[in-house]
């Protein structure tokens, strides 16, 4: 698996981190096991490696209580000013040490880390959000561990609002077939990876209204040649791009390679759209306004506003 050219330059690099934490989630344990290693009493220091757990700190009214997070956290915008402890493959373990956080807060496996929380009895929670419904449970791990489950409760009151007045704008709609791009070459197009079933990918599709046509795939996160999407004729191509820059000309182009492609009903329909919000591949509370706005073009028609 591979990830978008430069995922690391610029400023963002969320195609880089999806790509990291799509190949340690495949092998991560079962959520029954134990959120947290070690629970802290009301953690007030803490190192967030998850761009999403992040956000959800953030959303639970909790970022002032952040040290540091991952090069991959940009969300809520004080994280900003906040030191950075590299990624989940290049965590700087001097520096989380040295800021003294009682809560680490990890998506994915990394040896590292784990041996750091288990030497300095730090506490660890392990994010394991991987599906649309995850979010509402990280919601509430996170809101009990951080004494904030009444601010839990109404952010995923505000997600399930939003998520009912979508699928209620959908109903009855017919299902067009989506190709969604998470990583390519811009370049050319050669393999490009997308999302099947049991991924947040998946249910972000079939929440807006669309039919995601590789679903069926053993792979969790499959890297897709250019005959099998020839094969496959999507209706619609969403091409996402978080770590670049939204351009005239990078839209121009990436447009162009697609014209150059073949015979394809999302290209004759003139149907491939772009995305580049910093936060589409952030399986967050903020996924729903995602999951709004690619339903908009799977279903302009829709009243979505």
């Amino acid at each position: 698996m591979w990830c978008n050219d430069k995922v690391r330059t610029g400023k963002r690099g969320h195609a880089g981190w999806m790509c990291a934490a799509c190949l340690v989630l495949l092998g991560c344990e079962s959520r029954q096991e134990q959120a947290a290693s070690t629970k802290p009493v009301s953690p007030r220091r803490i190192i967030s490696i998850s761009p999403n757990s992040t956000e959800i700190i953030g959303v639970l009214g909790a970022a002032d209580r952040l040290v540091a997070v991952s090069d991959f956290c940009l969300w809520p915008a004080e994280v900003s000013k906040l030191p950075k402890v590299g990624g989940l493959f290049d965590a700087n373990l001097e520096l989380m040490l040295r800021l003294s956080p009682d809560l680490i807060v990890l998506r994915g496996a990394q040896r590292g880390v784990e041996q750091l929380c288990a030497s300095n009895g730090i506490a660890l929670y392990r994010d394991r959000t991987e599906r649309l419904d995850d979010i509402y449970t990280t919601l509430h791990e996170l809101g009990k561990l951080l004494e904030c489950s009444p601010q839990a409760l109404e952010a995923e009151h505000r997600m399930r609002e939003t998520l009912s007045s979508i699928l209620a704008a959908m109903e009855g709609r017919p299902r067009p077939r989506v190709l969604m791009t998470l990583a390519r070459d811009t370049q050319s197009i050669g393999s490009v990876m997308t999302g099947a079933k049991g991924t947040f990918i998946d249910d972000l599709i079939t929440a807006a209204g669309g039919e995601n046509i590789f679903r069926e795939l053993a792979s969790a996160y499959p890297s897709i040649s250019q005959e099998a999407i020839l094969v496959a004729q999507p209706e619609v191509i969403i091409e996402v791009f978080p770590e670049r820059e939204d351009t005239p000309e990078l839209r121009g182009k990436l447009l162009s390679q697609w014209k150059q492609f073949g015979t394809l009903p999302a290209v004759d329909r003139q149907r491939v759209y772009f995305l580049f919000d910093e936060n589409v591949l952030i399986p967050s509370p903020r996924i729903v306004e995602t999951i709004r706005r690619v339903a908009k073009l799977l279903h302009p028609e829709a009243a979505l506003d």
